[in-house]
């Protein structure tokens, strides 16, 4: 099933191309009408997140889950299951939410581009947070002028 195909091709994905996925993104998609029931798959790690303060009863599969979002999904009364088990419960997909994380959120990927450039707002590789660096004209308005 193109369920299956999905899940195969992004099993075969290396780490960076299968970001962690928090709870509160996870959380955040269970709530919307008609997918509170529904099992969520994540190709990929489930992290903890502080700043969601209650989750939901939901079961969940992914290949790994931190210890402390593990507690947490389970105190709420919801279940972690593995890829073999969904394969059992689920061969086709049916009934579940395919999840990804945040695949652009890397800090390598905000350096991606040129900076300097007008109009473009890419982090520029600095080698230290120091007063000389990079806090020159154009940087602050005590320097001459702030762009």
């Amino acid at each position: 099933s193109k369920f299956n195909k999905i899940i195969l091709k992004r099993l075969f994905m290396s780490k960076i191309n299968r970001p962690p996925m928090s709870i509160a993104r996870i959380t955040r998609n269970m709530k919307k009408e008609g997918n509170s029931d529904k099992l969520v798959v994540v190709v990929g790690t489930i992290t903890n997140d502080l700043r969601v303060f209650d989750v939901p009863k939901m079961t969940v599969c992914a290949l790994r889950v931190t210890e402390k979002a593990r507690d947490r999904i389970l105190k709420a009364g919801g279940e972690i299951i593995t890829f073999d088990q969904l394969a059992l419960r689920a061969p086709t997909g049916q009934n579940t939410i395919l999840m990804q994380g945040p695949r652009r959120q890397r800090e390598a990927v905000k350096h991606f581009g040129a900076p300097g450039v007008p109009n473009s707002h890419v982090k520029p590789l600095v080698r230290s947070k120091g007063r000389k660096f990079e806090r020159a004209r154009g940087r602050r308005a005590s320097r001459g002028y702030k762009k």
